[in-house]
């Protein structure tokens, strides 16, 4: 799928991907690479096809997809007979957005960081704050492994269901917006 045969919502959609992924602290074009590969068909994809599409260069769509391959968004896939690099979205990676190794790191971080300080007054703003940073993260911690298993049991007692999307199907948030 290139420029020409994408619509104004896909083209609109990928933006609004990168916007999110750069608000996330991921480049722009990781986000635009990432919601190219969700819309694209077929699903796979090369590096110069990718940049054709976003209209920009294979050396912008290949840092981009370095990072996307290591948060676990997408897989880089041989295609028989052909050169080059390809990739497609990689589906069910929920605990590499949630990434609880991230969130333990925090609380490391939080914990050494409460320690170098224990001899002080612990009501000071930094340090109660990082002591509600702590407690948010251990919160984090316990919350997510079960977050992660009940979208798995969902997904999989749904895998029966039909995979066409209507608008506002099962979502209880409204549509166009963030909860």
């Amino acid at each position: 799928m290139d420029q020409r045969t994408q619509s104004e919502e896909q083209r609109r959609l990928v933006e609004e991907f990168g916007l999110l992924y750069e608000q996330m602290g991921v480049t722009r074009m990781a986000g635009r690479v990432s919601g190219f590969l969700l819309l694209c068909d077929p699903p796979v994809q090369s590096l110069t096809q990718i940049a054709d599409a976003l209209g920009v260069s294979k050396a912008a769509v290949s840092g981009a997809a370095r990072v996307l391959l290591q948060f676990g968004v997408v897989e880089l896939v041989g295609e028989p007979g052909q050169r080059g690099d390809f990739y497609r979205a990689l589906p069910g990676q929920m605990d590499s957005m949630l990434r609880l190794d991230h969130v333990r790191t925090l609380h490391a971080l939080l914990d050494r960081g409460l320690a170098s300080v224990a001899d002080r007054d612990q009501t000071h703003s930094n340090y109660a704050l990082m002591h509600d940073l702590r407690r948010f993260s251990v919160f984090l911690e316990t919350e997510i492994p079960g977050v992660i298993a009940r979208w798995q049991r969902h997904r999989a007692e749904s895998a029966t269901a039909s995979t066409t999307y209507y608008p506002n199907d099962n979502d209880p948030r409204p549509s166009g917006g963030a909860t």
